[in-house]
């Protein structure tokens, strides 16, 4: 971390109340694997409590269980703890779950993981589906400053289903039977994300400027200049909220305008392609995977 980027993390600590200093103390003294999972969690949690049944954030202690603080929730009268209504919920073995998490990161496969984290096979798949589930709410709530948006297709899988209909399974992906990208055989993919690394992406339904525009509207900065290809969606969507918009043309040769260029976010999806190999045994859910295989920005 760089020194002045520390420096306006200690300015911050002032900001904290005296629950959130406490989890942070915990998490920062936890010695134990298992410890430093539980301190984890509940310093997240502290960050934002709240009932994971209602979310009322009304509440008061209810002992413990399990290594976890337990809470009464006085809107909804249930208890509750940190990893109530969360994809983790349930899950068994904690003092495994960051070495779990790092096979994950690494992109090794189920068997791997599990040999790895010294679990069954059918855990690793178990726990690699939660755990994507938890990386796949990660998405930024706006974005700032120069953005950058485009999409990205991938050929839609139906691995595991046993009621495909429409054609014959594939073998190792296949290719699609009509020319060009489109929704009726790709996954069309919107991925959105800044110059600081925020970043959120949705699954399209189609390509018209509409669905394309709602995905942007509640993300997207007022004062934000946003870079694009030559899609007409892009430029309808800056005429409606007047937001400033450099459209790169690469048919005209237009890749890069001084700072503004589509780079980060094209680069985005090229380590999905390699995803069948590592992650063999599980459908492929893209957006899940983003976060996790997210490379350094170009500026």
């Amino acid at each position: 971390m760089k020194a002045q980027d520390f420096q306006a993390l200690v300015e911050q600590l002032g900001d904290l109340s005296q629950v959130q200093r406490e989890a942070l103390v915990e998490a920062l003294t936890a010695t134990g694997s298992g410890e430093e999972v539980v301190a984890l969690i509940e310093t997240r949690f502290a960050a934002a409590p709240a009932c994971g049944h209602c979310g009322a954030t009304d509440f008061k202690p209810w002992g413990s269980a399990s290594g976890l603080k337990r809470y009464m929730c006085r809107a909804c009268e249930r208890t509750f703890n940190a990893l109530t209504g969360t994809p983790l919920a349930g899950l068994r073995l904690r003092e495994k779950w960051l070495d779990y998490a790092r096979a994950l990161v690494d992109g090794v496969s189920l068997r791997k993981a599990a040999a790895r984290t010294n679990i069954h096979l059918e855990t690793s798949f178990r726990w690699r589906h939660r755990f994507l589930a938890v990386a796949k709410d990660k998405k930024a709530a706006a974005v700032t400053g120069i953005v950058e948006a485009d999409e990205t297709f991938i050929l839609k899988s139906a691995k595991g289903s046993r009621n495909l209909v429409g054609r014959a399974p594939r073998k190792r992906g296949g290719k699609a039977k009509k020319p060009g990208l489109s929704t009726d055989e790709h996954d069309a993919i919107l991925i959105v994300r800044d110059r600081h690394g925020e970043t959120t992406d949705a699954m399209l339904a189609d390509l018209s400027a509409e669905t394309i525009g709602a995905h942007l509207k509640p993300v997207v900065a007022k004062d934000a200049v946003l870079v694009t290809d030559g899609n007409r969606a892009y430029e309808a969507f800056a005429a409606e909220t007047g937001i400033t918009q450099m459209a790169l043309v690469a048919s005209q040769g237009e890749r890069t305008v001084g700072c503004y260029h589509i780079q980060n976010v094209q680069r985005l999806p090229e380590p999905l392609q390699e995803l069948d190999g590592p992650l063999q045994g599980r459908r492929l859910e893209v957006p899940a995977e983003l976060p996790r295989l997210a490379p350094h920005d170009r500026a």
